[in-house]
């Protein structure tokens, strides 16, 4: 995971969060519909998180999300971590039909350049009715101990002053190949 890039000639950097978010150390957000991401650059956290823990977080991320949970929290050590999913259509938050997990269990594993999951995770909690929905996701890493209500208050927003930050403007944000 590399530098997301300028914005108006400033880098996103995690120094930004750390007043309005305290233990924060790094996230992650993913826009899965389009296939992007957006996260601090790594420098800011490197002597507290390695590629290696980044990459067991979002594999255990998957795991969690892929088992039907819509919001996940674990600890890990001295690090706390979040992830949420959500769905939204034109900007509006979504609530996905019932459904229940082994059948989220049973579609393809995520992870494949065609995103074939994604759309059939889609197409099982939006029947019939998925036009311009897109799924979005926050993994947030917290140092030290957080009450799991807090770290869920403050994935919601974080999760807002990402978006507001992100948009939809695809010059933010990279790629996630």
């Amino acid at each position: 995971m590399g530098d997301t890039g300028d914005l108006e000639g400033s880098s996103l950097t995690l120094h930004k969060y750390v007043e309005e978010f305290p233990g924060l150390i790094h996230f992650i957000y993913v826009d899965r519909t389009t296939g992007r991401f957006l996260a601090p650059d790594m420098a800011d956290c490197v002597d507290m998180l390695t590629p290696d823990t980044i990459r067991s977080i979002m594999r255990r991320t998957m795991f969690a999300l892929r088992e039907g949970y819509g919001a996940a929290t674990w600890r890990r050590g001295a690090i706390h971590v979040c992830a949420v999913r959500w769905w939204e259509r034109k900007g509006q938050p979504l609530r996905p039909a019932p459904h229940p997990p082994a059948a989220v269990r049973a579609l393809a594993p995520p992870g494949d350049i065609l995103a074939t999951f994604y759309r059939q995770l889609m197409e099982l909690v939006f029947p019939n009715d998925s036009q311009g929905v897109s799924i979005k996701e926050l993994v947030c890493i917290h140092l030290g101990l957080l009450p799991a209500s807090t770290a869920v208050q403050q994935a919601r927003r974080l999760a807002h002053s990402v978006y507001e930050l992100a948009g939809e403007n695809p010059a933010i944000a990279s790629d996630l190949l």
